[in-house]
C-alpha cells in the first residue's frame, strides 16, 4: 500500500442560523447543508452511456463528447453537516447515490482517480483496485454513512472498499480566502448585505472555475506518473456549483465579470475552458435525490 497523506480544514465554531440565505456550500467542513424541496432544472441528456447507467441512482443532466477517449465524470453532491456531524434523511441518501455511481464508474468505466471538492493533500491508492460485480451492501453502506464517531463521506468509503485514489484540485489559497471572508462578515453577528453577498458570489464562481481549470492537469499528471492507466476521473462537487459548471461547459470558457468593493477590485475572467481545450469528454450527474431538491446553506 502506497503512503497516503492528507490534510484537512478545521472545523469552524458554530455561528448562528443567519446563513440560511447563503451562498452555496463551500467545502466538506465549511458549512452545513440542508435540503429544502425545489425543481432543479436540469434536463436528462440521451446518450449511449445512459444505456447502461444505473438511473435509479441518479441522471445524467450534461454530456460534451461521449466519443472522446477521455472522460471526465462530475458528480453533484451534498455532505453532511460540519457542526453536528450527522447527515439528513436527503444528505444520507445522495451520498448513499453518490457512492453507487461512483461504485459503477469505477466497475464500468476504469475511472481510477476521484478529485474532490475541498480536499486538500493526497490519499494514495491501494493498487490495483478491487474491482468486483457484488456492489458493496447497502446495509453496510447507509451503516457506514451514518456513524458520527468518525468523519466519512461517499468518496472515502470509495477509497476505502475501492482503492481508489484522491487528489486535490482545490486551490487552498481561494478557498481561505472565501471562508475567511465569510467569517469576517459574521464577525459581528448580523446579517449578510447585498454587497457581501455578490463578493461571496463572486468567490465561489472563482473557486469553481479554479477547481474545473485544474482537472486536466491533475488528470495528466497521474496518466504520467503510472498511478492511473486511462485517462478517466471523477470530480465530486456542491450541488450549488452545477449553475456554473453547466454555463463554462456551454460557453466552452471560463468568463464571468469583475467586481468592486469598497475594499478591493476583483479582475474579471476570462479563459478557454481547459477541458474542452484538451477535447475531453465531460458527462455531469446529479444524484436523484437531489434531482428534485436544491441545497441551501446554513450554520
Amino acid at each position: 500500500m502506497k503512503v497516503a497523506t492528507m490534510s484537512w480544514i478545521n472545523k469552524p465554531p458554530a455561528v448562528t442560523a443567519l446563513l440560511k440565505t447563503l451562498l452555496p456550500c463551500l467545502v466538506w467542513l465549511l458549512p452545513i447543508c440542508t435540503l429544502h424541496a425545489a425543481t432543479l432544472n436540469t434536463q436528462q441528456v440521451p446518450s449511449t452511456f445512459s444505456v447502461d447507467f444505473p438511473q435509479e441512482y441518479g441522471e445524467i443532466v450534461y454530456q460534451t463528447d461521449e466519443t472522446a477517449p477521455a472522460n471526465i465524470y462530475i458528480i453533484a453532491n451534498a455532505h453532511r453537516s460540519a457542526i453536528t456531524g450527522k447527515n439528513s434523511a436527503a444528505s444520507l441518501q445522495a451520498q448513499l447515490e453518490t457512492f453507487r455511481i461512483g461504485e459503477w464508474l469505477i466497475n464500468r468505466k476504469q475511472v481510477e482517480l476521484l478529485l474532490p471538492e475541498g480536499f486538500f493533500g493526497t490519499l494514495a491508492d491501494t493498487s490495483p483496485l478491487r474491482l468486483s460485480d457484488n456492489f458493496l451492501d447497502t446495509r453496510v453502506l447507509q451503516d457506514s454513512l451514518s456513524d458520527t464517531s468518525v468523519f466519512t463521506n461517499a468518496e472515502l468509503l470509495l477509497h476505502e472498499n475501492y482503492g481508489i485514489g484522491l487528489t486535490q484540485v482545490e486551490d487552498r489559497a481561494l478557498y481561505s480566502q472565501t471562508r475567511d471572508r465569510l467569517h469576517t462578515s459574521l464577525a459581528a453577528n448580523t446579517s449578510l448585505t447585498a454587497p457581501v453577498h455578490r463578493e461571496l458570489a463572486y468567490l465561489q464562481k472563482r473557486r469553481t472555475a479554479t477547481i474545473l481549470q485544474s482537472v486536466p492537469a491533475v488528470v495528466e499528471s497521474a496518466r504520467k506518473q503510472g498511478t492511473i492507466s486511462a485517462p478517466n476521473a471523477m470530480l465530486t462537487i456542491g450541488l450549488s456549483h452545477l449553475e456554473d459548471v453547466i454555463e463554462f461547459l456551454k460557453q466552452g470558457e471560463i468568463s464571468f465579470s469583475g467586481l468592486q468593493t469598497a475594499t478591493r477590485d476583483y479582475p474579471p475572467h476570462n479563459s478557454n475552458l481547459e477541458l474542452l481545450e484538451r477535447q475531453l469528454n465531460v458527462t455531469v450527474i446529479v444524484p436523484r435525490t437531489l434531482v428534485k431538491h436544491r441545497l441551501t446553506q446554513r450554520i
